[in-house]
């Protein structure tokens, strides 16, 4: 097919939804034109292997204001010269300039949310930004949702959800059963991201005489929380048994080496990081908030706190590590699903059909 498209990803850090947009230009990129556009300085083209091997077009763009003169004539004059024909957009505070940008174009225009919102968007302002959106996709029954709630949807459009896609590993090394513990948390070094709560829910561990280590991977990218984090470290007696990697291109490596996943984040899509640790037949702890008990519909084996505190954290995994040899077995299970559930392939051919 040739149908040209350009994935859009104006975002400069490095999250989920920076990592979506990347993942879906590369498993569309074998059967369709991307045109990929992304944000100078920014995560996505500052890692040169992102798009290495790929048959994807990289176009830089600046601004410095999310309405931006500059940035609607630039992506303007991109659809125009390479012909587009689809936009898929994961973003929104850029929803403004992408409008004018589009205006009066023949643009099949789809937005994938992964993030929840909170605030209606259905005022007058953005029933006309987003006017000429023909498909919303929300990537989980949640964010579906979420996206009837809060965003105004035109008439002619239609909201869907697709599920993300993980290129998962068929052949793993799962780690035998053994006297210590490996939990592992992965996402950037953020408050909303719940490392604080790890490392608290982790005392109960201590206090039971279980041997552990907790290991954090991701990007330092709040160095404040990272820096308050190390000050109450210090006052902890199980602190040497705490480890911040931070970036790391062996993420699969230190999953492999793990048992549990835990994962006290509030406000996650279908988070990359939780499919990625079902993958490796990981026992994920999971907070019960948004799109997390649809990993349970799903038929996973995961644990899913009640009250999303921290009391209820250790709980779950103070029981978890009292039947940790069937908790391990049952988990094993979550490798065979997730490479069915979460194929590229299932993902490409769901968006294929969008396009024009």
């Amino acid at each position: 097919m040739n149908l040209k498209t350009a994935i859009i990803c104006l975002s400069r850090v490095n999250g989920g939804m920076e990592l979506a947009s990347v993942k879906l230009a590369r498993i569309l990129s074998n059967d369709i034109n991307i045109e990929f556009i992304a944000r100078d300085k920014s995560y996505i083209l500052d890692k040169k292997e992102h798009f290495e091997n790929y048959n994807i077009k990289i176009h830089e763009v600046n601004f410095s204001s999310n309405l931006s003169f500059s940035l609607i004539f630039q992506i303007r004059e991109i659809l125009i010269n390479n012909k587009i024909r689809n936009i898929i957009f994961l973003g929104a505070s850029e929803m403004k300039s992408l409008y004018f940008a589009t205006l009066g174009l023949d643009i099949n225009f789809i937005i994938r949310q992964g993030s929840k919102k909170t605030t209606s968007k259905k005022d007058f302002f953005h029933k006309l930004f987003y006017s000429n959106v023909n498909y919303f996709i929300g990537n989980c029954e949640y964010m579906r949702q979420n996206i009837i709630d809060i965003l105004p949807i035109p008439k002619k459009a239609r909201v869907k959800r697709i599920y993300s896609s993980l290129k998962l590993e068929r052949n793993i090394n799962f780690k035998p059963l053994d006297k210590k513990i490996d939990l592992v948390h992965v996402g950037r070094i953020h408050p909303g991201k719940g490392q604080k709560d790890a490392i608290e829910a982790c005392q109960i561990l201590y206090e039971n005489n279980f041997d552990f280590k907790m290991t954090f991977l991701g990007d330092f990218q709040n160095k404040l929380y990272y820096d308050e984090i190390q000050k109450d470290l210090e006052k902890l007696a199980y602190k040497d048994k705490i480890e911040f990697v931070g970036y790391t291109s062996k993420v699969k490596e230190y999953l492999q080496k793990s048992d549990i996943f835990i994962f006290p984040s509030l406000g996650e899509g279908m988070s990359n990081a939780i499919i990625e640790s079902l993958g490796f037949g990981l026992i994920p702890i999971i907070y019960n908030d948004t799109s997390s008990p649809e990993f349970k519909d799903l038929g996973f084996h995961i644990h899913l706190t009640k009250e999303n505190d921290i009391k209820n954290l250790k709980e779950i995994l103070l029981d978890l590590a009292k039947n940790f040899k069937e908790e391990k077995e049952k988990a094993l299970f979550n490798h065979e699903k997730a490479l069915e559930i979460f194929a590229p392939k299932r993902e490409k051919n769901e968006y294929l059909e969008l396009l024009k």
